[in-house]
């Protein structure tokens, strides 16, 4: 039926009659309304990503540029601190991350208890050899195996747990390195603030030994860390990882002790959870928890990036779906859609201009957060380019699948976040 038969057609003027050129017109309208819903949409989801950006760069200028300095308080009112390393298997650079536990420039008594499963594992050997060069310390080697649940971890650390000496922890994974007044300036932010029960310090990826580490790194040092500091700045939910944090054994013990999260693989994520919905806020000190970026493959990369992001699907839901939103390529893409159709503006013009801006503040903040430039900064440009290239290919295979690969065993989630054995 043409547009005259229609309006020629005995229902056409009558009321409540559709015809089909107003179902045409209602088709087109409701279209546009949802071509210009999406638009807008997604400016407003780039308006609060680049408020992040800056509201990190600001985070970045306040606590890691102007570093806090070491609050004048007697001696006596640090208290001690146990600092609870767990080892297995000899780490690149092991020698200089677990030695930094004996250089922290603190006034009160430490202990040192490093966690090992195996007796013959190989880092005791480079434990022992550092515990001798420092007579002074108060430092032990606890070897042994727990097995409350199936995390690693978890099962290694819980005799240190039962040792420690102190209420205070400080849990350091061995290969990460911190500087000498880490302990210190963690201690002072508990001190002044008695609501403050976890202090955590963001990763920072160095000396890259393969271009794979060098993918790592950039992802570390410039997404990850950015996203990290603006996401605590807001203080609206817990947001830590495991690889250095100080929390009270006793505000753990109130939450069912570190035994009780055996059970889930990212323990780090389920601690700061239970931490906080008892009560205790977070923070962090201008301190990097540095490690070596010692991935030694492309597919190690990717596997690593997968099980993380898998790992999270469980944990925080929301935010993982979210996540693709937050990288450049896609965001640049769909906000120069939006742009383009809203103003007309050019899309290529607008991505080249969105994409530009992205990395220069990506290699601003490295540079700042860093003190300094990189070894080279052309592999640092050619590896960022091929992170940000790759981060929504392997979002979307590590979305669909449900196991993961850690420490040589294969893992599966339940909905829940707990995961069993295959």
């Amino acid at each position: 039926m043409n547009a005259a038969t229609a309006h020629n057609s005995p229902g056409a003027g009558m009321p409540g009659v559709i015809t089909a050129t107003d179902a045409t017109h209602m088709s087109l309208n409701s279209s546009l309304i949802s071509a210009n819903l999406a638009a807008y949409t997604i400016l407003v989801l780039a308006a609060f990503q680049w408020l992040l950006i800056f509201v990190s760069h600001c985070v970045l200028q306040r606590r890691y540029v102007r570093r806090r300095p070491f609050v004048d308080r007697p001696t006596d009112d640090y208290p001690g601190v146990t600092i609870i390393r767990p080892v297995k298997g000899v780490d690149h650079g092991m020698q200089r991350t677990l030695e930094s536990s004996f250089r922290q420039e603190y006034p009160g008594p430490v202990e040192i208890l490093f966690a090992v499963e195996d007796p013959d594992d190989l880092a005791i050997e480079v434990v022992s050899n550092i515990i001798a060069r420092y007579p002074k310390a108060q430092a032990r080697v606890l070897i042994g195996k727990d097995n409350v649940g199936i995390n690693p971890k978890v099962n290694n650390m819980l005799k240190a747990f039962d040792q420690a000496q102190n209420d205070l922890l400080w849990i350091c994974d061995s290969n990460v390195y911190t500087d000498p007044g880490t302990l210190r300036r963690s201690a002072d932010l508990l001190l002044d603030n008695k609501r403050l029960g976890v202090i955590h310090h963001v990763v920072f990826s160095e000396s890259p030994t393969s271009f794979a580490g060098m993918l790592d790194n950039a992802f570390l040092v410039t997404n990850h860390c950015r996203m990290y500091l603006a996401i605590n700045a807001f203080g609206i939910a817990s947001c830590l990882m495991g690889k250095s944090n100080l929390y009270y054994k006793s505000a753990l013990d109130n939450v069912g002790g570190i035994a009780s999260f055996g059970q889930y693989l990212a323990e780090d994520n389920m601690i700061g959870q239970a931490l906080w919905h008892s009560g205790w806020a977070h923070t962090m000190t201008g301190d990097l928890a540095r490690q070596p970026a010692d991935i030694g493959s492309f597919s190690e990369y990717c596997s690593r990036r997968i099980r993380w992001v898998r790992t999270r699907k469980y944990n925080v839901t929301f935010a993982t779906f979210y996540e693709p939103l937050t990288e450049s390529i896609l965001l640049g893409s769909l906000t120069s859609w939006a742009l383009g159709y809203i103003f007309g503006l050019s899309i290529v013009a607008t991505f080249t201009t969105f994409m530009s801006c992205w990395f220069a503040l990506d290699m601003i903040f490295f540079y700042r957060i860093n003190h300094g430039s990189p070894p080279s900064w052309l592999w640092f440009v050619l590896s960022w380019l091929c992170r940000e290239a790759l981060a929504l290919p392997l979002w979307v295979v590590a979305i669909t699948g449900d196991t993961v690969v850690w420490r040589g065993q294969r893992f599966q989630f339940y909905l829940n976040g707990t995961v069993k054995v295959l």
